[in-house]
């Protein structure tokens, strides 16, 4: 019983399975570091992801910038020393290094050619290097004034063939001084009192073992196909350059005839015969793959090859014309350099530097 006046207490009972109070606040911080520990793991992934992305972009940069060191070697590689200077290229610089491996014949070698792709981002650089082998041949060079695949005609011109040239070494792209007349199996002509021959020596034989190729780097049939160097004008069907026109590479398709009004400078290729009327004058060198003839007196600052297709029996028929032909390394290295036949990859040998 109760005592009169007093309030009975009662026994508070827990519900079966309740969980003592005082442990909701421990149980939330646990829960909020869970999600903060997870939220910060996120993040680090994103970042790393991102590093990793940008990593990824700059070295693809880099690939992207050294593959266009390589394709500019390509374009500029140059006997007899190739070389490309340090190039910037957008958001990098690419560094090209020419190693000799083999020198197939006078004037032709195969380089190793590895082009080195550096991109700067922050504080990190990126590097990515790729290579290849390249053929690199080097510009026709003229062992005389007058070069003759052949003999020469019965008639000797008159007046004067020269291989000196007193600034010859203003240009040491090509030899001087030279020989007056260079010639395989000859008979060349004899200098007299009507005819002056000079050079070092004044008449060179080739010997027959020593090709044509090999001795002037003029490849006759490559540079006639289509993969050779391209002319400035093909005559036909071209029309000619105008007379004193700075035409670069000029070639006649066939057999032609020119005359004062066909007067220039530079490179003339002339696949089969080349006529030469009375008042022709040119400054650079000119190639015939038949025969040189005479009708006239001319005059020529450069260099003369004759016969280089080869099977002529007479190289040059000059007809007891006057001839005034004086070489000049300058001029001829001008016109060479547009007859250089472009560096080529050899197929298959493309790698990247791990």
């Amino acid at each position: 019983m109760c005592s009169p006046g007093k309030t009975p207490r009662l026994r508070a009972f827990l519900r079966p399975g309740a969980e003592p109070g005082g442990f909701a606040l421990p149980s939330a911080m646990l829960t909020l570091l869970l999600v903060s520990l997870m939220a910060a793991g996120g993040f680090l992934l994103t970042w790393i992801d991102g590093q990793s992305a940008r990593a990824f972009a700059r070295s693809t940069e880099a690939f992207y910038v050294a593959e266009s060191g390589l394709a500019t070697a390509l374009a500029l590689a140059e006997m007899p020393n190739p070389s490309v200077p340090p190039l910037t290229l957008g958001v990098g610089t690419a560094t090209v290094s020419f190693e000799p491996l083999l020198e197939l014949r006078r004037g032709e070698t195969v380089y190793r050619v590895e082009s080195r792709g550096q991109v700067a981002s922050g504080d990190a650089t990126f590097a990515r290097s790729v290579g290849q082998l390249l053929w690199v041949a080097g510009p026709p060079r003229v062992p005389g004034a007058l070069v003759l695949v052949g003999s020469a005609g019965a008639i000797p011109p008159k007046g004067t063939i020269s291989g000196l040239d007193a600034f010859g070494s203003a240009c040491p792209q090509q030899p001087s001084p030279i020989a007056g007349v260079a010639y395989w199996g000859g008979p060349a002509p004899a200098p007299d009192s009507a005819l002056m021959i000079s050079g070092s020596p004044t008449a060179r034989s080739m010997p027959a073992d020593v090709s044509v190729t090999a001795e002037t780097g003029i490849r006759w049939t490559e540079l006639l196909a289509d993969w050779g160097p391209r002319p400035d004008a093909v005559v036909p069907p071209d029309p000619w350059p105008s007379p004193g026109a700075d035409s670069s590479y000029t070639r006649i398709s066939g057999s032609g005839t020119l005359g004062p009004g066909s007067s220039g400078r530079g490179a003339l290729v002339v696949e089969g015969d080349l006529t030469l009327d009375d008042g022709f004058a040119w400054r650079g060198l000119i190639l015939v793959g038949g025969a040189l003839l005479l009708n006239g007196d001319i005059s020529i600052q450069g260099s003369v090859a004759s016969g280089l297709a080869g099977g002529v029996g007479v190289a040059a028929d000059f007809g007891g014309h006057r001839v005034d032909l004086r070489f000049s390394a300058c001029a001829v290295a001008a016109a060479a350099e547009r007859l250089t036949a472009p560096a080529a990859a050899i197929p298959g040998t493309w790698y990247e530097v791990w």
